[in-house]
Protein backbone atom coordinates (compact mmCIF):
# COMPACT_ATOMS: atom_id res chain seq x y z
CA UNK A 1 0.00 0.00 0.00
CA UNK A 2 1.36 3.42 -1.01
CA UNK A 3 1.22 6.15 1.63
CA UNK A 4 0.82 9.83 0.89
CA UNK A 5 3.69 11.72 2.62
CA UNK A 6 1.53 14.82 3.19
CA UNK A 7 -1.11 12.81 5.05
CA UNK A 8 1.60 11.18 7.17
CA UNK A 9 3.04 14.60 8.02
CA UNK A 10 -0.37 15.99 9.05
CA UNK A 11 -1.18 12.91 11.14
CA UNK A 12 2.25 13.01 12.76
CA UNK A 13 1.75 16.66 13.67
CA UNK A 14 -1.57 15.92 15.39
CA UNK A 15 -0.22 12.86 17.18
CA UNK A 16 2.81 14.69 18.50
CA UNK A 17 0.82 17.79 19.40
CA UNK A 18 3.09 20.28 21.09
CA UNK A 19 6.22 18.30 20.19
CA UNK A 20 5.77 19.01 16.48
CA UNK A 21 5.19 22.68 17.22
CA UNK A 22 8.41 22.76 19.22
CA UNK A 23 10.38 21.14 16.42
CA UNK A 24 8.89 23.35 13.74
CA UNK A 25 8.98 26.37 16.05
CA UNK A 26 12.71 25.96 16.56
CA UNK A 27 13.28 26.57 12.86
CA UNK A 28 10.75 29.40 12.81
CA UNK A 29 12.60 31.28 15.55
CA UNK A 30 15.71 31.40 13.36
CA UNK A 31 13.67 33.03 10.59
CA UNK A 32 11.67 35.32 12.89
CA UNK A 33 14.69 36.85 14.58
CA UNK A 34 15.89 38.33 11.29
CA UNK A 35 12.57 39.99 10.38
CA UNK A 36 10.61 40.28 13.61
CA UNK A 37 9.95 43.59 15.40
CA UNK A 38 10.62 41.87 18.73
CA UNK A 39 14.17 41.62 20.03
CA UNK A 40 15.95 38.27 20.17
CA UNK A 41 15.53 38.28 23.94
CA UNK A 42 11.77 38.91 23.76
CA UNK A 43 11.32 36.13 21.18
CA UNK A 44 13.13 33.75 23.53
CA UNK A 45 11.04 34.96 26.48
CA UNK A 46 7.83 34.39 24.50
CA UNK A 47 8.95 30.80 23.87
CA UNK A 48 9.71 30.40 27.59
CA UNK A 49 6.25 31.72 28.53
CA UNK A 50 4.61 29.22 26.15
CA UNK A 51 6.70 26.35 27.56
CA UNK A 52 5.94 27.29 31.18
CA UNK A 53 2.23 27.65 30.37
CA UNK A 54 2.23 24.21 28.75
CA UNK A 55 3.88 22.76 31.88
CA UNK A 56 1.28 24.38 34.15
CA UNK A 57 -1.65 23.13 32.04
CA UNK A 58 -0.26 19.57 32.03
CA UNK A 59 -0.78 19.47 35.81
CA UNK A 60 -4.50 20.28 35.55
CA UNK A 61 -6.83 17.29 35.39
CA UNK A 62 -9.75 17.17 32.98
CA UNK A 63 -10.56 16.80 29.31
CA UNK A 64 -8.68 19.88 28.13
CA UNK A 65 -7.28 21.05 24.80
CA UNK A 66 -5.32 24.29 24.84
CA UNK A 67 -3.21 26.41 22.52
CA UNK A 68 -1.12 29.09 24.25
CA UNK A 69 0.60 31.78 22.19
CA UNK A 70 2.78 34.55 23.58
CA UNK A 71 3.76 37.56 21.49
CA UNK A 72 5.81 40.30 23.15
CA UNK A 73 4.53 39.12 26.53
CA UNK A 74 0.87 39.24 25.50
CA UNK A 75 -0.62 35.76 25.90
CA UNK A 76 -3.56 34.28 24.01
CA UNK A 77 -5.18 31.10 25.37
CA UNK A 78 -7.42 29.12 23.02
CA UNK A 79 -9.06 25.71 23.21
CA UNK A 80 -11.70 23.89 25.21
CA UNK A 81 -12.20 23.08 28.89
CA UNK A 82 -14.99 21.16 30.64
CA UNK A 83 -15.95 24.00 33.02
CA UNK A 84 -15.51 27.65 34.01
CA UNK A 85 -13.41 26.73 37.06
CA UNK A 86 -10.68 25.11 34.93
CA UNK A 87 -10.81 27.98 32.43
CA UNK A 88 -10.24 30.47 35.26
CA UNK A 89 -7.51 28.32 36.84
CA UNK A 90 -5.59 28.19 33.54
CA UNK A 91 -5.91 31.96 33.04
CA UNK A 92 -4.77 32.84 36.55
CA UNK A 93 -1.86 30.37 36.39
CA UNK A 94 -0.56 31.94 33.19
CA UNK A 95 -1.11 35.50 34.47
CA UNK A 96 1.23 34.69 37.38
CA UNK A 97 4.14 33.78 35.09
CA UNK A 98 7.09 36.21 34.94
CA UNK A 99 7.13 38.67 32.00
CA UNK A 100 3.46 38.13 31.08
CA UNK A 101 1.96 41.56 30.32
CA UNK A 102 -1.63 40.60 29.47
CA UNK A 103 -3.69 37.44 29.08
CA UNK A 104 -6.58 37.02 26.63
CA UNK A 105 -8.42 33.89 27.77
CA UNK A 106 -10.60 32.67 24.88
CA UNK A 107 -11.06 29.13 26.18
CA UNK A 108 -14.56 27.81 25.54
CA UNK A 109 -16.56 25.55 27.85
CA UNK A 110 -17.17 22.64 25.49
CA UNK A 111 -15.96 19.16 24.51
CA UNK A 112 -12.47 18.98 23.03
CA UNK A 113 -12.35 19.89 19.33
CA UNK A 114 -12.17 17.01 16.88
CA UNK A 115 -9.07 16.26 14.85
CA UNK A 116 -11.01 17.23 11.71
CA UNK A 117 -11.86 20.63 13.23
CA UNK A 118 -8.24 21.22 14.23
CA UNK A 119 -7.08 20.22 10.75
CA UNK A 120 -9.41 22.77 9.19
CA UNK A 121 -8.10 25.44 11.57
CA UNK A 122 -4.54 24.55 10.54
CA UNK A 123 -5.47 24.91 6.87
CA UNK A 124 -7.11 28.29 7.53
CA UNK A 125 -3.96 29.50 9.32
CA UNK A 126 -1.79 28.31 6.41
CA UNK A 127 -4.09 30.03 3.92
CA UNK A 128 -3.97 33.34 5.82
CA UNK A 129 -0.16 33.20 6.10
CA UNK A 130 0.12 32.45 2.37
CA UNK A 131 -2.04 35.49 1.61
CA UNK A 132 0.33 37.71 3.60
CA UNK A 133 3.23 36.48 1.45
CA UNK A 134 1.27 36.75 -1.79
CA UNK A 135 -0.14 40.25 -1.22
CA UNK A 136 3.14 41.62 0.24
CA UNK A 137 1.41 44.58 1.92
CA UNK A 138 2.16 43.59 5.52
CA UNK A 139 5.25 41.58 6.36
CA UNK A 140 4.17 38.04 7.31
CA UNK A 141 6.98 38.10 9.87
CA UNK A 142 5.25 40.93 11.76
CA UNK A 143 2.00 38.99 12.27
CA UNK A 144 1.32 35.84 14.30
CA UNK A 145 -1.74 33.97 12.99
CA UNK A 146 -3.61 31.49 15.20
CA UNK A 147 -6.96 29.88 14.33
CA UNK A 148 -9.44 28.18 16.64
CA UNK A 149 -12.91 27.08 15.53
CA UNK A 150 -12.57 29.10 12.29
CA UNK A 151 -11.88 32.29 14.25
CA UNK A 152 -8.57 33.86 13.22
CA UNK A 153 -6.58 35.67 15.92
CA UNK A 154 -3.89 38.10 14.77
CA UNK A 155 -1.04 39.18 17.05
CA UNK A 156 1.93 41.40 16.35
CA UNK A 157 3.45 44.84 16.55
CA UNK A 158 1.99 46.97 13.74
CA UNK A 159 1.01 50.52 12.93
CA UNK A 160 -2.69 51.29 12.41
CA UNK A 161 -2.53 51.02 8.62
CA UNK A 162 -0.74 47.64 8.76
CA UNK A 163 -3.22 46.37 11.36
CA UNK A 164 -6.20 47.24 9.16
CA UNK A 165 -4.55 45.67 6.13
CA UNK A 166 -3.71 42.51 8.08
CA UNK A 167 -7.34 42.22 9.17
CA UNK A 168 -8.54 42.65 5.58
CA UNK A 169 -6.17 39.95 4.34
CA UNK A 170 -7.29 37.51 7.06
CA UNK A 171 -10.99 38.18 6.41
CA UNK A 172 -10.52 37.36 2.72
CA UNK A 173 -9.39 33.78 3.46
CA UNK A 174 -11.83 30.92 2.90
CA UNK A 175 -13.86 29.55 5.83
CA UNK A 176 -12.92 32.38 8.23
CA UNK A 177 -15.97 33.27 10.36
CA UNK A 178 -14.36 36.04 12.42
CA UNK A 179 -11.07 37.91 12.81
CA UNK A 180 -9.86 39.12 16.22
CA UNK A 181 -7.05 41.70 16.26
CA UNK A 182 -4.77 41.59 19.29
CA UNK A 183 -2.07 43.91 17.96
CA UNK A 184 0.22 46.29 19.76
CA UNK A 185 -0.17 49.49 17.76
CA UNK A 186 2.95 51.58 17.13
CA UNK A 187 3.19 55.05 15.57
CA UNK A 188 3.29 55.19 11.77
CA UNK A 189 6.82 56.64 11.69
CA UNK A 190 8.27 53.49 13.32
CA UNK A 191 6.83 51.18 10.68
CA UNK A 192 9.02 49.24 8.29
CA UNK A 193 7.74 48.54 4.81
CA UNK A 194 8.38 44.95 3.69
CA UNK A 195 10.72 44.61 0.74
Amino acid sequence: MRRNPLILLILGTFLLGGCAASIIGGGAVAIDTTADRRTHGIILEDSNIEFKAFSLIQKIEGDIHTNVTSYNGHVLILGQTPNESIKKQIGLSIESLPNVKTVTNELTISPVATIASRAQDTLITSNVKARFFRENKVSPFFVKVVTENKIVYLMGILNEEEANEAERIARSASHVVKVVKLFEIIPQKNSVTPQ
